[in-house]
């Protein structure tokens, strides 16, 4: 698979890259470096009309070309991946293999994940409330996993009480991977410093949307890198434009 850089344009041995070739991924390892500091990035894939999941209500239906070796490479730079419990449920979720796992939720119930023990594998974190924390042991059952606890207080926590949690656990650089209600929180409180979106070319289908219509108030991006593989597909970095 053939990776070409389109913007920004750099030294002519960078604009393409062959993904089978030596050296793919640690090319790919530096274009995806975030900065200095703690941060917080958005990793989603959509298709043109900005659906996440495909027909069959998950988003590894629209996953395509180059879009796992980037996301190895996204993951790699983050100290944990943060995703929703009903992303977990809906698409049998996996375990990654080196970077800590954090879902959040509100009830406890994982039902439907796609965990498997692994030895050497980080243990998951669970941002859960004390009143959900019985029901996640039982939804995990020999998964080795962490509580970290969010308030207690009958309606789902906050984006800053969430990174918040995670940031006394040390997690500097959050990557998130969804689903819609999660990045829409996150975006609406202006946490969020990088998006990474691939695009799929694909129009319409029943999929879930990218955010919802009552989602985050406008704000300004500007491009900081893109990319087309051979099938078509853009792999855009996205980021907060300062004013």
């Amino acid at each position: 698979m053939i990776l070409r850089r389109v913007h920004p344009a750099g030294a002519a041995e960078e604009v393409a890259l062959d993904t089978d070739g030596a050296g793919a991924r640690d090319r790919l390892l530096e274009w995806y470096a975030p900065g200095e500091g703690e941060s917080i990035r958005l990793n989603l894939v959509t298709t043109l009309d900005g659906r996440v999941t495909g027909d069959d209500g998950t988003s590894g239906s629209l996953t395509a070309g180059a879009d796992r070796m980037i996301l190895g490479v996204i993951r790699e730079h983050a100290d944990v991946i943060l995703v929703g419990a009903s992303t977990v449920r809906a698409e049998s979720y996996r375990l990654p293999r080196a970077t800590p796992l954090a879902i959040v939720t509100s009830s406890g119930d994982l039902t439907g994940h796609g965990f498997e023990p692994r030895e050497g594998a980080p243990e998951v974190l669970v941002l859960a409330p004390e009143s959900a924390t019985d029901a996640v042991r039982r939804s995990l059952g020999g998964i080795r996993h962490r509580i970290l606890p969010l308030p207690d207080r009958g309606e789902p926590a906050t984006a800053p009480e969430i990174v918040g949690a995670l940031r006394a656990h040390g997690a500097g650089r959050i990557v998130c991977e969804g689903g819609p209600g999660l990045a829409g929180l996150l975006l609406a409180e202006g946490l969020v410093d990088d998006v990474c979106l691939t695009t799929v070319p694909r129009l319409g289908g029943s999929g879930i949307r990218l955010l919802a219509d009552d989602g985050p108030a406008v704000s300004r991006w500007e491009p900081r890198q893109l990319l087309l593989d051979d099938e078509g597909v853009h792999y855009a970095r996205w980021a907060r434009r300062a004013d």
